[in-house]
């Protein structure tokens, strides 16, 4: 029982998936587990011997080709693998803090077995408290989130959240959003779509969570996925705001500057923008702007950017006007993996596909 909880819990946090049928799968496979390895110890050396080794390895197969059933059969139970977001790194603590005073408290008696209760009762609420407060009181901060394909950031204000983007996945999405918002939270200050692509607006598929705000660039989008994302969250009761170059405004107490597409564009473009905090530091976005566009962002940028998040993931230069203008003290990539472009000081970029999330004061 103690290793199916305990298997349990890491298939929660580690793989997002939740399984009511493991216990029963642990129940029916486990047994057979030592078996197995001392069979295919003892096999090993039969290597040498191909038809001896073959005959004698009939009974390992069948054991194999039964767990291989029950695996199929309990997979195709309704509901057997259930997703999970990720938990906080203290539930994992305060887990195993239960099932040891349970273990113990079932071991012994008396005034130890009452400590015991009260230890596993009061340390997981305990540890819940201090996440609770955590999430209360979030120091306004950017979120570059490891979503895979393409970018997901969440910006932290005084008064909120803002998600810039979704990344091309729902479920990646969903399950970095679970750890970083509180589990009461489902509702946003602001969602920013910054282009067209599955980089970024696929992840926004399956958004749970309704916006205050909704922002987008004038002109609009290219395909419908973008356009879909975007009315989904105008049905939720988001007020939409379309932008151009050199608009400002705030959102949850953090100031954005606008810095593409230019106003009354011709076709659909990127949006481009700059988001500073109360303590001087800002971030920007340019999106998947080409080296041009860059150039011409470039020119409206007012007191630069602490944080910078490389166009199209790092896969090609920015454009020089651009990091003279921006003069980042860091890049960021929101990328999958890969070769980064040439000329880029590899030491001073964060990289999502090695950091996993990257979490920067603002």
């Amino acid at each position: 029982m103690c290793s199916t909880d305990r298997h349990r819990a890491v298939h929660g946090t580690s793989f997002n998936v939740l399984s009511p049928v493991a216990p029963l799968a642990n129940a029916a496979v486990l047994p057979l587990l030592p078996l197995l390895v001392a069979a295919g110890l003892l096999l090993a050396p039969l290597a040498v011997l191909p038809a001896v080794g073959q005959a004698a390895s009939l009974p390992v197969a069948a054991l194999l080709a039964y767990v291989e059933q029950v695996a199929g059969l309990l997979a195709r139970v309704p509901g057997a693998a259930l997703p999970v977001p990720d938990f906080p790194a203290g539930a994992g603590l305060g887990y195993y803090a239960a099932l040891a005073a349970a273990l113990v408290a079932a071991r012994t008696r008396s005034a130890t077995r009452r400590a015991a209760i009260v230890a596993g009762l009061i340390v997981p609420v305990a540890l819940a408290g201090v996440e609770l407060v955590g999430w209360g009181r979030e120091e306004p901060s950017v979120n570059v989130m490891a979503v895979g394909g393409g970018q997901a950031i969440l910006l932290a204000g005084p008064s909120g959240f803002v998600l810039v983007d979704g990344g091309g996945s729902p479920a990646r999405l969903s399950a970095e959003l679970g750890t970083r918002l509180p589990p009461w939270r489902h509702h946003l200050e602001g969602l920013v779509v910054t282009g067209s692509g599955v980089g970024h607006a696929g992840g926004l598929a399956e958004l749970d969570y309704s916006a205050g705000h909704v922002l987008v660039p004038e002109g609009g989008f290219f395909g419908s996925m973008a356009r879909k994302a975007v009315l989904v969250s105008l049905a939720r009761g988001g007020r939409l705001t379309t932008l151009h170059a050199g608009q400002r405004l705030e959102l949850a107490g953090l100031e954005l500057e606008v810095l593409a597409p230019e106003a009354a564009p011709r076709e659909p473009g990127q949006l481009a923008f700059r988001a500073r905090g109360r303590s001087g530091r800002s971030f920007c976005d340019l999106a998947d702007l080409d080296p041009e566009a860059q150039a011409i962002a470039a020119t409206r940028l007012r007191g630069g950017c602490t944080y910078l998040l490389l166009p199209s993931a790092g896969r090609s230069s920015p454009a020089p006007e651009l990091m003279a203008a921006a003069r980042p003290q860091r890049l960021v990539a929101s990328d999958s993996g890969g070769q980064l472009a040439r000329d880029l000081a590899h030491g001073n970029v964060l990289r999502t596909s090695q950091e996993g999330d990257v979490v920067l004061p603002l």
